[in-house]
């Protein structure tokens, strides 16, 4: 049975990829983070979409972490070498209006490089707090929002800003909740002309939609600045349900952005054609065959994305082949030759990284996980298609 699943996962990233052997060497370049030899202690893993910036002396930053953030530091992302010091950790506060239960860095933006501006992914486990919540269970208890953070030095530390949240449902905790609540997964932030924006994943609860919202604010604003998408225009002032006077909802929750069905893990523009980029992981129909993988798209103004395209097939963490050795999540697209402080620019050529997480024999994930990646070769040709391959030896 082993043997069969070694088979099967190498055959398919073969023919899918061009893929060498499973199981690469630390040293082999699709590696950017290789838990068996760099982690700091078991349960230091990626766990979250790679996002990358440059500080002011030219050093290239990368975080990928869980909850205990770590970052890889090194002249260029060829050449990262990952960091056991603690950049930021939530303070597990058991209130849930303190959103500080457990926070992972998921996107950054920095202008000078000394000054870098971070949203946080914020999870509050009620279970994990006495009887905060009745159902003692982690995905029944589970409220998310998203918080903001700042860093002074580069982005060797990372604190949290003080007061109400960037992004919460306006409904207070509710420990008779039966499945997972708020809001998920912040892509990375983007500039387009004079503001910046990111995406995230809303779960359906109360007046609130299920779907992708998209926030922006100017870009010499701060988190108190970030407005939704309300369908026309942005008008969605976020509200913290534990200040007093809050009514009216239905004025605090964004409007879901058409023909998106699953987080957006990455955006990046692309100068060439004018055309911003984006990855999602999805299960879609390709005529009529169900199809699991990372998924890319286009747009021209970020609201409207079209032209999906299979950008590479393989098992996802949330559906994921029992018959294979790995599960995959967590994409995010860079070109390493980007000019951009915060790697927000792509050129005809550039990187699919994602996590790699190995599956027992019971088809659980554990902690052994590995950031990997892919060249991604784009055009600019209208309707060029996009192709992924293993990267070369020598890249």
């Amino acid at each position: 049975m082993a043997r069969q699943r070694i088979f099967r996962h190498v055959a398919r990233l073969c023919a899918a990829f061009a893929l060498a052997a499973a199981g690469a060497a630390a040293a082999d370049p699709a590696l950017l983070f290789d838990w068996q030899t760099e982690r700091c202690d078991r349960w230091d893993i990626p766990d979250a979409p790679a996002r990358f910036w440059r500080d002011a002396s030219g050093q290239v930053h990368m975080l990928a972490g869980n909850e205990a953030n770590r970052e890889s530091v090194g002249p260029d992302l060829r050449h990262l070498e990952h960091v056991c010091r603690l950049v930021h950790a939530g303070a597990e506060d058991p209130d849930p209006a303190a959103r500080n239960d457990r926070v992972w860095i998921v996107s950054v933006f920095t202008r000078d490089g000394v000054r870098i501006e971070a949203l946080g992914h914020a999870e509050y486990h009620g279970h994990r707090h006495g009887r905060a919540c009745a159902a003692d269970d982690y995905m029944s208890c589970w409220r998310n929002a998203i918080v903001a953070l700042e860093s002074d030095d580069g982005g060797r530390s990372f604190t949290r800003v003080p007061g109400p949240p960037v992004a919460a449902l306006p409904y207070r905790y509710d420990r008779d909740q039966s499945r997972r609540s708020g809001y998920f997964n912040p892509s990375n932030m983007i500039v387009a002309g004079d503001h910046l924006y990111f995406y995230f994943f809303a779960e359906a609860y109360g007046v609130q939609r299920r779907g992708v919202c998209l926030a922006r604010r100017k870009l010499d604003g701060g988190p108190a600045d970030w407005r939704g998408w309300d369908g026309q225009d942005f008008s969605i002032r976020f509200a913290d349900p534990y200040a007093p006077g809050l009514t009216e909802p239905e004025r605090h929750v964004c409007t879901p952005l058409p023909g998106l069905t699953a987080p957006l893990n990455s955006i990046v523009r692309q100068p060439a054609t004018g055309r911003y980029l984006a990855v999602s992981p999805m299960v879609a129909e390709i005529d009529g065959t169900r199809t699991v993988g990372f998924w890319a798209f286009t747009s021209t103004d970020l609201i409207h994305w079209r032209d999906r395209v299979l950008l590479a097939p393989m098992p996802l963490l949330w559906a994921r082949d029992c018959a294979d050795s790995y599960a995959h999540a967590y994409a995010s697209l860079v070109d390493p030759d980007s000019g951009s402080r915060t790697f927000e620019t792509v050129g005809t050529r550039f990187w699919l990284t994602l996590v790699r997480m190995s599956l027992d024999a019971k088809c659980r994930v554990g902690p052994e996980r590995d950031l990997i990646r892919f060249d991604v070769s784009w055009p600019a040709q209208a309707d060029a298609p996009p192709t992924v391959r293993a990267p070369r030896a020598d890249r």
